[in-house]
């Protein structure tokens, strides 16, 4: 692979693919969206399968969601276990077979042309795996320096692939969760068969935070990740634009903000009477979000927004959060990542609470369980005190 490999990653309904296709939109960068999430699957699976301890393997299922790692005895080693992860793990050919067809059915979604290649996926090993399916996005674009995708709910891969690619570079959108809760419920308005557990994404989006936190200060991604603003980037997209240029060490383009060229529509849940950036998209939550479905957001996320520029705008009540959760957990549509368990789901939800109120100090094991790591515990105490 000639060109150096990009990654974005980030939650659904976050803005993603504006990032994506304005990064896509310049001569030297191509990005692909979405085609790769059954390698990433692939590759947990078989981290588990050969690095996890006995027990984790066997309470494990393989055809799980990807994890917010919140709450389950589990977690920890879950995550851990990604986060340390190396991608020379044999690959079998088999699977290899399936993930061709898997990947082809799913690059196909967003590029035909991409899907229509994925037979050339291969590899001993998902190191090789990886490289190839990143060579066959560098072939989309001649010319290219910069060559990668953009993918949903697996940020915990991006130590992996940087000491895969040690020229990679990273990319996190970060948008406020009301706002992404907000456009996944106008979705799945718009197509039930959209319709998700909006909690679980609420969970996931403190994840992505803790691992922001933590990846910060990695020195493996010293000048490699950067978490970019939904927020500023639609409101400010030439000035992100030039940011993000300059991250790649690459020239500013005007082109990058003509994101309606070639016919992309883009992926709002609202109209925007065709306009490539739409700035009013960032504060739309106040008005269409229920005041329920905004105190639950508070509720669950609120603590860790003090590690991001957003704020709770409420103060939400505990039963009045339960109620909200049943009701979501109900209506939970075709995709949930939880445990799907009430009481272990509210019952996290107020220890995390009172650990934060109090001063006590708990087993790393608890801590970990409610917050992934302990730090973020003490990094959110000391924005509460």
């Amino acid at each position: 692979m000639a060109c150096k490999p990009l990654f974005i990653f980030g939650l659904a309904r976050s803005g993603t693919n504006l990032l994506a296709r304005m990064l896509d939109r310049h001569p030297d960068v191509t990005v692909a969206l979405d085609p790769y999430l059954p390698l990433f699957r692939s590759l947990r699976n078989a981290l588990v399968a050969s690095r996890a301890a006995k027990e984790v393997r066997q309470r494990f299922s393989s055809s799980a969601p990807f994890q917010d790692y919140y709450f389950d005895p589990d977690g920890a080693a879950l995550l851990d276990l990604m986060l340390a992860g190396e991608a020379n793990l044999p690959l079998d050919q088999d699977e290899l077979k399936v993930l061709r067809l898997k990947a082809g059915e799913r690059a196909s979604l967003e590029s035909p042309t991409l899907g229509a290649q994925m037979s050339g996926l291969a590899g001993e090993d998902y190191g090789q795996l990886f490289r190839s399916g990143l060579d066959l996005v560098a072939g989309l674009k001649t010319g290219v320096r910069w060559a990668g995708c953009k993918e949903v709910w697996v940020m915990e891969f991006v130590p992996l692939l940087a000491r895969l690619f040690p020229e990679a570079r990273f990319f996190a959108l970060e948008r406020d969760p009301r706002a992404i809760v907000a456009s996944l419920l106008a979705m799945a308005e718009k197509d039930p068969t959209q319709a998700a557990h909006a909690p679980s994404y609420l969970r996931h989006w403190r994840k992505q935070v803790a691992l922001t936190h933590r990846f910060a200060t990695d020195p493996l991604l010293a000048g490699r990740f950067r978490s970019v603003s939904f927020e500023q980037l639609a409101t400010h997209p030439e000035h992100e634009a030039r940011q993000l240029c300059d991250a790649l060490n690459i020239d500013f383009h005007p082109e990058m903000l003509r994101l309606s060229a070639d016919g992309w529509r883009g992926n709002s849940s609202f109209d925007h009477g065709g306009k490539d950036v739409y700035a009013e998209t960032v504060d739309r939550w106040r008005k269409v979000l229920p005041t329920r479905v905004v105190q639950a957001a508070d509720y669950l996320c609120g603590p860790d927004m003090a590690l991001t520029p957003y704020r709770p705008t409420t103060s939400p009540k505990a039963d009045e959060v339960l109620t909200y959760l049943e009701e979501a957990g109900i209506e939970a549509g075709s995709w949930r990542s939880d445990s799907g368990d009430l009481l272990v789901a509210f019952g996290g939800e107020m220890v995390r609470r009172m650990l934060l109120d109090t001063g006590c100090e708990p087993e790393e094991s608890l801590v970990r369980r409610c917050f992934l790591f302990k730090d973020i515990l003490g990094s959110l105490r000391q924005y509460a005190a």
